[in-house]
């Protein structure tokens, strides 16, 4: 039996079965919960070298919200190109986006590794350690707006460089968590916003060589300043 397989194979004793409780849907590789407007994504994902019985695995989670989709799916993002349907989305989607992390932390590039079938019962009893440990209810927290905005707030403010402590993936650098705030704070416009897309105006990069599409700082400035006027314009409206 491949690692996958008997991976596959053991997370139905303990760790599906958690995220059943919790509320998920889905099937191997990918679960989903819609939790308001926000969609929580727990996702296997399989190593590049998996040959028999080894394997390397990651656990990615996120949470998808309807501004960052937006965000995604106009030309001024141009990154992951337009996100997936409702109900298809991937942990690639998340504007939170986060690996469950083993209790034991380990030396690997990836987070999880079988070597035997056995392994693979293990690992995914050790994988349901780690969701009940608060890593679940963590991704759970924070498809509530007010905690989102709270965290994503708090990070936003990080020095430069530091985004990375506070566990969130940022793959095209730390001023994607500026992007995603001023994104996030398009939701309610007022001075928290304009004081976001300010500063994305005027960051500068320590490491510039890092900084992929500098134009994205202020464009995404620009279209989250639209974002909040048209949805303020569609609220009063809605109002009378």
């Amino acid at each position: 039996m491949r690692a996958r397989d008997a991976l596959k194979q053991a997370l139905r004793e303990e760790f599906v079965p958690t995220l059943r409780a919790a509320g998920f849907k889905g099937t191997y590789p990918t679960w989903r919960l819609p939790a308001g407007d926000a969609v929580a994504v727990v996702s296997i994902y399989a190593g590049q070298y998996n040959e028999g019985t080894y394997g390397t695995f990651d656990v990615m989670m996120a949470v998808v919200t309807p501004a960052w989709s937006e965000w995604q799916a106009d030309d001024v993002s141009g990154i992951w190109g337009s996100p997936t349907k409702p109900g298809r989305e991937r942990y690639w989607d998340g504007i939170a986006r986060l690996t469950l992390t083993p209790l034991t932390p380990t030396n690997s590039l990836y987070d999880w590794m079988i070597n035997s079938v056995k392994d693979a019962q293990t690992v995914a009893h050790q994988m349901t350690q780690a969701l009940n440990a608060g890593q679940l209810a963590n991704l759970l927290r924070l498809t509530n707006p007010d905690e989102l905005l709270a965290d994503l707030t708090t990070i936003a403010n990080l020095p430069p460089g530091k985004v990375h402590t506070y566990g969130w993936q940022w793959d095209y650098g730390p001023h994607m968590a500026l992007v995603a705030h001023a994104v996030l704070l398009s939701d309610h416009g007022g001075p928290e916003l304009e004081a976001a897309c300010q500063r994305l105006e005027q960051w500068k990069d320590p490491d510039p060589a890092r900084t992929q599409r500098p134009s994205l700082l202020p464009e995404t400035a620009q279209w989250a300043r639209d974002r909040a006027a048209r949805l303020a314009e569609e609220r009063q409206s809605n109002h009378h």
